[in-house]
């Protein structure tokens, strides 16, 4: 794992080495950079050694002949295979490790190769002789690619937004209708960025772009394909899926570094992490936790319980680190190596993990993000198939649901309160359709009220709705997994799950989105994963002959912290010292007294807007960060610079 960067076009002196130093956290372990001022080109790269060690690893990686040059962030898990066939075309390997292998892959046959791919990356590939730089991603988005213009006919990426700061033509403004998608979902649904102008890398996508034309070109070469064409029966479409996942996690065991598990006591972790510790009895096993006092308004399901449990069983190490409401200091580190305004709690769980576990030598952790998406295992696909009946009766009888649900009261305290809360979530969507429903479940706040705190003059020019699905040919499971795996994975999970662990110097590995598991998740009908009132039905199956019942058969509980506690008691002083009527007027942007009402009407108990507050601390946060200074001035060593000579 490392962090990449560059530029095509109007050669900037030293930039690469300014675009290095920004996001030097994602590379600790050497970096360089290769400079060709004739050709206007130059690419950047930060090194995290995991795999081959030496020297003869280090990137920017040059061809022999000296026409084709690579920065590679991420892993190929089948490298080898690819290596012995491109051994058999007459490449003569210097390194051991996989960038070798990809680069020789490009050279050879060009960038069709990168559909052989299996694995996490984002990478960049200058052919001298044709003159093109291309771009891509891996197939799920797993780890991040930023682009932007900032001159016509320039092209600017990194792993990083701080890194593309850098550039000195770079304009740091809003973008509004961006920030408001982060208002009602906690993250950006389409490739634009809070940023103007700096957008992301479709997953499963190439950028091209060639000295002749200085134009970009955006092409896919992979999409998801949903055809129901499982294998055989049930029961051997889980055998399959079992047979899969093993050799998953096979394959990602590979490492020259310490390596670890996420072992939150769900059923995604302990498959993952069972799996594991077949191979390696000793891996190291890290977990958060937080006291009842602070899950009071909550009311989460504990996942330490059941870690501990499985962690004592099989004799595995556990580490648990104690989620506490002491984020004065850690919420604005946050936010910078977000380099988005991304609002979810879990990104704090996800940073102290990584970083206990680094602290503890360990620099890979195994990850099970992407297994919720690929086998239906929210709740919001649960209440969807509870609730297709409504689609079949009149909408008078559907708005009076709505009606009705509008009276619950939205942000009591204790168990009743959480369900109430749900419970009028989940009727107040009644009177739309299953595919429109399924977008309102995937709102962290409602459209109605992310509007409502704008100022005036905003608000009217902002877009009323955003990222509404597809019906997919009527379809609603379809329409929900394709927006899941297009959308919220890529732009959501991995994308905190990648800056929280580059952040710490830690690569995560995501075993559940192996090419062979997406392939197979993608086939499977939804009566297979959702049914009868049950989740992620077929992995269940597939992991009783491993994982214990009691994991098994848990109620999910999300992967977080008890915010809603912590803004009520803890961080109401925070809440006060960011939207105090001074900071309010001098960003601009909200209503302070509508602000205020928000605020007012959780702690009465009558509606729940704590996730909106948590998303407003992040966006001034996020701002105080990116617009008030450029990111990208932090004070970190020299790179070492390789030339090519004009």
């Amino acid at each position: 794992m490392c962090g990449i960067a560059g530029f095509a076009g109007g050669f900037v002196p030293q930039l690469i080495a300014r675009m290095n130093r920004a996001q030097q956290h994602r590379g600790p372990d050497g970096d360089g950079a290769f400079e060709d001022p004739a050709a206007e080109i130059g690419l950047g790269h930060v090194r995290l050694a995991i795999l081959d060690l030496s020297n003869a690893a280090a990137q920017p990686m040059t061809s022999p002949d000296g026409e084709h040059v690579l920065v590679f962030n991420g892993e190929i898990y089948n490298y080898r295979e690819l290596r012995d066939a491109l051994s058999q075309r007459g490449w003569q390997f210097r390194s051991t490790g996989d960038t070798e292998v990809l680069l020789a892959g490009l050279a050879i046959h060009g960038p069709a190769f990168t559909s052989r791919l299996n694995g996490i990356f984002a990478f960049a590939y200058w052919n001298a002789a044709r003159r093109e730089l291309v771009l891509a991603r891996d197939r799920m988005g797993t780890k991040p690619l930023y682009f932007a213009s900032p001159k016509p006919g320039t092209l600017l990426f990194a792993s990083e937004i701080k890194a593309l700061c850098a550039h000195p033509d770079l304009r740091r403004e809003p973008d509004f209708d961006v920030i408001q998608q982060h208002l009602q979902f906690c993250y950006a649904t389409d490739e634009r960025t809070a940023l103007k102008g700096v957008e992301r890398l479709p997953p499963g996508s190439m950028l091209r772009w060639t000295s002749s034309t200085r134009t970009t070109r955006v092409e896919a070469f992979w999409t998801p394909q949903f055809d129901n064409d499982s294998p055989g029966t049930f029961a051997d479409a889980s055998q399959a899926l079992r047979d899969a996942v093993q050799a998953a996690v096979r394959s990602q065991l590979v490492s020259d570094v310490p390596l670890g598990s996420m072992l939150s006591g769900g059923l995604d972790s302990t498959l993952l992490t069972v799996l594991a510790a077949e191979s390696q009895p000793q891996i190291e096993c890290f977990a958060t936790t937080y006291s009842a006092a602070d899950n009071r308004v909550d009311q989460t399901a504990e996942d330490a319980p059941y870690a501990r449990r499985i962690a004592k069983e099989r004799g595995l190490s556990l580490t648990e680190f104690e989620l506490k409401p002491e984020l004065h200091d850690l919420l604005p580190r946050l936010m910078y190596h977000l380099d988005e305004p991304l609002a979810d709690p879990a990104t704090l769980a996800c940073y102290l993990i990584c970083r206990d576990a680094r602290a503890r030598g360990v620099k890979v952790l195994l990850s099970g993000q992407g297994a919720d998406e690929l086998f239906a295992g929210y709740p919001r696909y649960w209440v969807l198939s509870r609730t297709a009946w409504w689609d079949r009766t009149p909408q008078s009888f559907r708005r009076g649901l709505a009606s009705a649900a509008a009276w619950l009261p939205g942000a009591w305290s204790g168990r009743m309160g959480a369900a109430v809360r749900r419970t009028r979530r989940v009727l107040l969507a009644a009177p739309q359709s299953a595919a429109e429903r399924f977008v309102e479940y995937s709102r962290s706040n409602p459209q109605d009220l992310a509007l409502r705190i704008w100022q005036p003059e905003l608000r009217d020019k902002l877009k009323h709705d955003v990222a509404v699905a597809s019906e997919a040919n009527g379809d609603w499971y379809v329409a929900a997994a394709q927006r899941d795996l297009g959308v919220y994975l890529p732009n959501h999970n991995l994308l905190y799950s990648d800056k929280m662990s580059m952040a710490t110097g830690v690569e995560a590995r995501v075993p559940f989105l192996d090419n062979d598991i997406v392939d197979l998740a993608c086939r499977l009908p939804a009566a297979w994963k959702v049914a009868r009132g049950e989740t992620k039905v077929i992995l269940r199956d597939a992991a009783r002959s491993v994982v214990p019942t009691y994991i098994i058969d848990r109620p999910k509980a999300g992967f977080g912290a008890p915010y809603r506690t912590w803004l009520q008691r803890d961080l109401a002083d925070v809440w006060s010292d960011l939207t105090n009527p001074q900071g309010i007027a001098r960003r601009g942007w909200f209503d302070g007294a509508a602000l205020q009402a928000c605020r007012d009407d959780s702690l009465a108990g009558r509606v729940d807007t704590y996730m909106l507050q948590w998303s407003v601390l992040c966006l001034e946060l996020w701002a105080r960060e990116f617009l008030d200074r450029n990111p990208a001035e932090a004070r970190l060593p020299e790179p070492r610079t390789l030339s090519r000579a004009a």
